[in-house]
């Protein structure tokens, strides 16, 4: 691909009209064709990039000519697109901070970094089902005392599951926040 307007004035794509303005003025300062001197050769030359200068001042200067321009060049961009290359619009990962991402307000792990044992984490489980299996066979085997130690192991299991997180969330904010 051949270079661009945006390529002679030396500025980005996005760049603003004001930018675009000063770059075709600082380079027409530094390359009029009376600065190059008294050498033909060298007076050519001046003038040819002047006028590559002026041709692109005159597009991407005036706002309706950029964006049919820009609109040109996308077309250019995707019919010579070759496939396993990177897609003409393809936009990168911007990995900048983002001010407004709450997530990234504490940057630091929250409590001491200590884990729950693992009993506590899988532990109610087999409580609950000990409990419903005793329970279970109490009403099977009609016999009031397993019924009640059933019941009560259930029970057992149920605040095992309630005070497992509980335990956790104290354990881990015992470290607290600055």
């Amino acid at each position: 691909m051949n270079a661009t307007h945006y390529d002679t004035l030396g500025v980005s794509p996005d760049a603003d009209a004001a930018t675009v303005r000063r770059a075709w003025v600082d380079l027409a300062r530094r390359n009029h064709p009376d600065l190059a001197g008294e050498d033909p050769g060298s007076r050519d030359a001046a003038q040819r990039r002047m006028q590559e200068i002026n041709e692109a001042w005159e597009v991407l200067g005036d706002e309706s000519r950029r964006r049919r321009y820009d609109a040109t060049l996308a077309i250019e961009r995707r019919q010579n697109w070759q496939p396993g290359a990177v897609s003409p619009e393809f936009v990168p990962f911007d990995t900048s901070e983002d001010p407004d991402d709450p997530a990234a307000e504490y940057d630091r792990p929250y409590g001491d970094g200590s884990t729950v044992p693992r009993s506590l984490q899988v532990g109610p489980l087999p409580v609950l089902l000990v409990g419903f299996v005793v329970f279970g066979l109490g009403l099977i085997l009609r016999f009031g005392p397993l019924v009640a130690l059933g019941a009560v192991v259930v029970v057992a299991g149920v605040l095992a599951f309630v005070a497992a997180p509980l335990y956790a969330v104290f354990r881990s904010s015992r470290g607290g926040l600055d």
